[in-house]
C-alpha cells in the first residue's frame, strides 16, 4: 500500500493534481497530448497555459481552469511538440522568403552558417535586432557572420586566415563583433585551425563548421570542435589513403584560383569521392571514438545531397511557395545538366555517408537535424521534414529524429534552460500536430498550428505566411 501511495503521489505531482491555484494565461491549449521528446512518453489530455512568451502551467484538462479572457485553443486529438530547429541554414540574405516558410513548417529556430555578403556580421546582427524588436517575423536566429577559411577561399565574404596569427585575429574580431560561434572551413591548414580553436576556447566562443580537409578528424575533435557539418570529417577518417589525399587537396588549392565555376566545385567533389572510394571500414572506428570522447556533435545534412530536383520542380505546392526569381533559377539549373554530373560523382559517396552516419549514431555521437538551406532545390522548412525522414532511413528511431531537431539543438547550443521541451517555465516555441510523429516521422508535416515565442499562428495564418514567401525577394 505504501508503494502504491508513493507512486500515486509522484504521478499526481507530475500531472499537477494538487491544487496550485489558478494559472495565469493569455492563451490555453486544451486537451492536447504532449510528447516528451526526452523519453518519448505521451501525456494525454493536458492543458498548456501561455502568458507572454512563456509556458506558465501545464495541468490535466479535467482539473484545469482557464482564466477569464484567455484565448482557448481546442487541441483534442492533436499532439504538442517543441518547436523545430534547422541547425544548418544560409538564410541571412533571403529572410524575406526563407523566414515565412520556415515558420510555416514549424521551424522556430535556425543556426545560420555563413552569408556571402561582404558585411556578413553586420547583416546577421541587424537580423537579430529586427527579430528582437518584432519588426521581423522569423525563427530565433544564431549566426556566425562569415566563415574563416584558408587560401583560396571557396565563398565570397570569407575571412581568410593563412597563418595562426591571422586565425587568432579573425576569432577576436568575430567574437568582439557579436558572432554566436566561429565557423571553420575546408582550406585551413592544421596549424591555423589549431590556433583558431585555441583562441576561440580562450574567448569562450564555440567552434563549428567543416572538418578542414588538411586536419585529421581526431585532431579536430581533440581541439574542441562543437559541431562538425556534413559527413566529410568521418569520410576522411575512414580513408586508407588520407595522407596522400591531403597532398592532392593541397595541389588542388594551388590550382583553384584559375578554375572557373562549376569546374572548381566539380574538382572539389571529385576529391571527396576519392576519400570515399578509399574507405576502409576498420579505420572508421577511430573517428567515431574521437568524436564521442570529445563530445562532438554531427550535422549530416543528407537532404542537401539527396534532394531530387525533378521531384521538387514537379511539386506544384512547393513551386507556388517560391518567389518567381528562385523558381526560374532552379528550373534553369535543372536544365543545365550539372545535376547529372554531380550525381555521377556523389551517389556512391552518399551510400558511404549513410553507413558512416549509422556508425556515428551507434557510437553514441549526438546528431542534429540540418539541411544546408540556401542550396538549390531546398524549400525552407519543408526540407527539414525531409531531413528527419532521411535520419530515420539511416537508423534513428522517429523519437531520436524528432529529438535531433528539438531537444538536441537546445542542449548543444546551451539553450536547454528555456527551449527544447514542452514544460512549465519554458519559452512557448511549440508545434501542434494532427498526428503522432512517434508513429511515423512524416507526421511532423501534419501541422495545425505553430507558436513562435508565444505568438499563436493557426493554420490560416501559416497559409498566409506561405503566400507571403512567394512574393519575397
Amino acid at each position: 500500500m505504501y508503494r502504491s501511495f508513493v507512486a500515486a503521489f509522484v504521478l499526481c505531482s507530475a500531472l499537477a493534481c494538487t491544487d496550485r491555484g489558478p494559472a495565469t494565461a493569455d492563451l490555453a491549449i486544451t486537451h492536447a497530448t504532449i510528447i516528451d521528446v526526452g523519453d518519448g512518453t505521451l501525456e494525454p489530455d493536458q492543458t498548456v497555459f501561455v502568458k507572454g512568451n512563456r509556458i506558465t502551467a501545464i495541468r490535466p484538462s479535467a482539473r484545469a481552469t482557464v482564466p477569464q479572457g484567455a484565448t482557448i485553443v481546442d487541441a483534442t486529438g492533436r499532439y504538442l511538440i517543441p518547436g523545430l530547429w534547422d541547425a544548418h541554414v544560409h538564410s541571412a540574405g533571403s529572410v524575406a522568403w526563407h523566414f515565412p516558410l520556415l515558420v510555416a513548417y514549424g521551424v522556430t529556430g535556425v543556426r545560420n552558417m555563413h552569408s556571402t555578403a561582404d558585411t556578413a556580421l553586420a547583416l546577421t546582427n541587424a537580423i537579430k535586432r529586427r527579430l528582437a524588436a518584432r519588426e521581423l517575423l522569423g525563427p530565433r536566429f544564431l549566426a556566425n557572420g562569415p566563415i574563416i577559411d584558408g587560401y583560396p577561399p571557396t565563398w565570397p565574404g570569407t575571412v581568410v586566415a593563412q597563418t595562426p596569427g591571422e586565425g587568432r585575429a579573425a576569432v577576436d574580431s568575430l567574437a568582439a563583433g557579436g558572432a554566436d560561434f566561429i565557423k571553420v572551413y575546408d582550406a585551413l591548414t592544421r596549424e591555423t585551425f589549431l590556433a583558431i580553436a585555441d583562441e576561440a576556447h580562450r574567448r569562450g566562443i564555440p567552434v563549428d563548421g567543416h572538418m578542414p580537409m588538411l586536419v585529421p578528424p581526431e585532431d579536430g575533435a581533440a581541439a574542441g570542435m562543437r559541431t562538425v557539418e556534413h559527413l566529410t570529417g568521418i569520410t576522411a577518417g575512414c580513408s586508407a589513403k588520407a595522407d596522400s589525399l591531403r597532398e592532392e587537396y593541397t595541389a588542388f588549392l594551388r590550382q583553384m584560383p584559375e578554375l572557373p565555376f562549376p569546374q572548381s566545385m566539380i574538382g572539389f567533389f571529385r576529391l571527396v569521392r576519392a576519400w570515399s572510394d578509399t574507405r576502409d571500414p576498420a579505420r572508421c572506428a577511430a573517428t567515431v571514438e574521437a568524436y564521442q570522447a570529445a563530445g562532438v556533435t554531427v550535422v549530416p545534412t543528407f537532404i542537401a545531397f539527396t534532394v531530387d530536383p525533378q521531384t521538387v520542380l514537379g511539386d506544384s505546392a512547393a513551386l507556388r511557395a517560391l518567389p518567381p526569381a528562385v523558381r526560374g533559377e532552379w528550373t534553369g539549373m535543372a536544365a543545365s545538366g550539372l545535376d547529372a554530373i554531380m550525381s555521377s560523382i556523389m551517389d556512391p559517396v552518399i551510400e558511404h555517408a549513410r553507413e558512416n552516419a549509422r556508425l556515428l549514431h551507434a557510437g553514441g555521437v549526438t546528431i542534429l537535424a540540418g539541411t544546408d538551406l540556401g542550396n538549390p532545390y531546398l524549400v525552407p522548412g519543408a526540407s527539414l521534414h525531409d531531413e528527419l525522414a532521411e535520419l530515420v532511413d539511416v537508423g534513428l528511431s522517429p523519437l531520436e529524429a524528432l529529438r535531433s531537431a528539438t531537444l538536441n539543438p537546445a542542449i548543444v547550443f546551451g539553450l536547454a534552460d528555456s527551449l527544447g521541451a514542452v514544460a512549465e517555465g519554458m519559452v512557448a516555441d511549440l508545434v501542434l500536430l494532427d498526428a503522432n510523429p512517434l508513429d511515423d516521422i512524416h507526421n511532423t508535416r501534419s501541422i495545425e498550428a505553430v507558436m513562435l515565442n508565444g505568438r499563436y499562428l493557426d493554420r490560416s495564418a501559416l497559409d498566409s505566411l506561405i503566400a507571403t514567401a512567394s512574393a519575397g525577394e
